[in-house]
């Protein structure tokens, strides 16, 4: 199954950039994994998509859970991420719509969400937050058994 990881954030932002945190760990460890650092995360995002099966979009999120907290959500079943506070431009939701609408069958079948909920957004910083940085490595761990590159 053709995946593709999708990191979006601002690295600039302390834990806002644990997307591209993920991402480039990944490729890293494992560069057979296809990666796209989307920022942003806008429409950019969906025509990277086109003819894989499975899009995992990684990036922060702001619920007041506990900082380091990893939220996974199945978009194409319908699940809600929890209520956030959006630090990008277009919430995703609406993203993905447009990319149904514009491409059909060319996106994905599956499309998970994993958010990273952020201790700091404010603060300039390239590093994340301890917590933050411990659920990098716990995201990671799910990317490799959605995409069954650890076996």
């Amino acid at each position: 199954m053709r995946t593709l990881v999708i990191g979006i954030g601002n690295l600039l932002r302390t834990d806002d950039g644990v997307g591209i945190h993920v991402i480039k760990a990944l490729s890293d460890l494992h560069p057979g994994v296809d990666i796209l650092d989307a920022a942003m995360g806008s429409v950019e995002i969906l025509e990277a998509m086109r003819g894989y099966n499975r899009a995992v979009i990684v990036d922060a999120i702001e619920t007041g859970a506990e900082p380091g907290t990893v939220f996974r959500v199945n978009l194409t079943e319908g699940e809600k991420p929890p209520v956030v506070t959006h630090s990008h431009g277009t919430d995703l939701i609406t993203t993905l719509q447009l990319g149904r609408q514009l491409y059909g069958e060319e996106m994905p079948g599956e499309i998970i969400l994993l958010a990273v909920e952020a201790e700091d957004t404010t603060t300039i910083g390239d590093e994340p937050t301890p917590k933050v940085r411990t659920a990098v490595e716990e995201t990671i761990k799910t990317i490799l058994a959605l995409t069954d590159t650890s076996r």
